[in-house]
């Protein structure tokens, strides 16, 4: 928590540092314009997004004549973090919802990361070949140019392509979908400090716990033991949607099948998966092998999805064999579980936090309370524990920062059977 040098009135307040629009080279500060600011992150976007909802009634998008080639630059910081801050510069993307009413109009300015409009504009032909994180790096620092530092997990797995005109974001997404060090659910994303480049796996082995967030329903009264654990406090928790059998099957997350043709060798390889066993040996949230989000009775046939995919590094020297068996199905359910149980909850802001951090969350049961069960008979067994932070939120409104944190959860404390 923030060491409170600066004076904190209540949990959420943000100073804005910088609210700049630069335009032909010359700075603007718009703060006095500017009603709300919406900074996105999320592990499941290459690139940062946002938006701004601009008051103007001075007839000031009129002066600066917007063109798209206009960038914002902004800045916000928890009060009493000197070093942990949201400090990004964006691309005006478009303009929408403009309105006039009197004297006064009003208009929103889409923004995105200035890394993505050089990489929509850059096309790549060459040859790479290495280490997955290897190559990604290389990639980046060549080509994305970003003044963020790229954080990437040592990987097990090789790479040898040769981009057919790709922009470079298409070229680490293709490698992230072969790349794993033990687990093959690789992601590539921009949080608000770094870029990362990284499993799920990586992600959910951490033992740090940023944070444990508690939810308060709205008619108990709030008690907070201390001024701190009020930027832990759930202020709304959003409808949570989990298990959808039919789509679990249709998709291959249960149980699946691959079949390889090799061009070359002429051969054809069948390869099964069933997810339950396969889930028990990789390391989880919660660190509870019986603890997966589906039964073991769970009807399940590796038939009911299939798979193609053909091979033909044999013709030439410089490909390597894909060993689409080693990864195709079991990233294909990773990746499906990862929307399978994922809700939000809106809590406080602050500008230390980041997605890919993992939380602890503590939800009640819906029930009365009665004077003979522990504090531990009144949580819910299956929704509190360990999430991870997938997206988040970011929503500054005048000198208040509010966030909405998008949870994943992989594992159950208690086993379903």
């Amino acid at each position: 928590m923030p060491n409170n040098i600066e004076r904190i009135n209540d949990a959420g307040e943000v100073i804005i540092e910088k609210l700049d629009l630069i335009v032909k080279g010359k700075t603007i500060d718009i703060r006095s314009f500017v009603i709300q600011t919406v900074i996105f992150e999320d592990i499941f976007s290459n690139m940062m997004t946002g938006h701004m909802v601009i008051q103007d009634a001075a007839s000031f998008i009129t002066q600066v004549s917007l063109s798209g080639l206009e960038v914002v630059s902004v800045s916000f910081r928890t009060p009493g973090y000197r070093e942990q801050r949201i400090k990004k510069n964006f691309y005006i993307s478009g303009i929408s919802e403009r309105s006039i009413i009197d004297k006064e109009q009003a208009y929103i300015l889409n923004l995105i990361s200035v890394e993505a409009l050089k990489d929509n504009t850059t096309r790549v032909s060459k040859k790479f070949s290495g280490k997955t994180d290897v190559v990604v790096r290389k990639v980046f620092n060549e080509y994305i140019e970003s003044d963020k530092t790229l954080v990437t997990e040592r990987q097990s797995t090789d790479v040898a392509m040769v981009s057919p005109y790709w922009s470079p974001l298409k070229i680490i997404n293709w490698i992230a979908n072969r790349g794993y060090r033990e687990v093959p659910n690789c992601l590539f994303y921009e949080g608000n400090k770094s870029f990362h480049f990284n499993t799920m796996d990586f992600l959910v082995k951490t033992e740090e716990v940023f944070g444990t967030y508690s939810y308060t329903p709205a008619n108990t009264v709030e008690i907070y033991k201390n001024f701190a654990s009020k930027y832990y406090n759930i202020n709304r928790l959003g409808a949570i949607q989990f298990l959808d059998v039919f789509k679990g099957q249709d998709f291959g997350y249960y149980a699946s099948k691959l079949i390889t043709h090799d061009i070359t060798l002429k051969q054809y390889n069948e390869y099964s998966q069933d997810f339950h066993k396969k889930k028990g040996q990789i390391e989880n949230l919660e660190k509870t092998p019986s603890g997966q989000l589906f039964p073991s009775s769970l009807p399940r046939n590796v038939d009911s999805f299939r798979t193609l995919r053909t091979k033909q590094y044999g013709l030439f020297e410089e490909k390597m064999d894909p060993k689409y068996e080693d990864w195709v199905l079991q990233r294909n359910s990773l990746l499906f579980e990862m929307g399978n149980l994922r809700f939000t909850i809106e809590v406080p802001g602050r500008t230390d936090i980041e997605v890919g951090k993992v939380i602890e969350c503590v939800i009640p049961k819906a029930m009365a309370k009665t004077d003979n069960l522990n504090i531990e008979d009144y949580l819910d067994p299956f929704l509190s524990g360990k999430y991870l932070i997938t997206s988040i939120r970011h929503q500054f409104t005048l000198n208040k920062h509010e966030m909405m944190l998008e949870l994943l959860k992989d594992s159950f404390k208690t086993s379903l059977g």
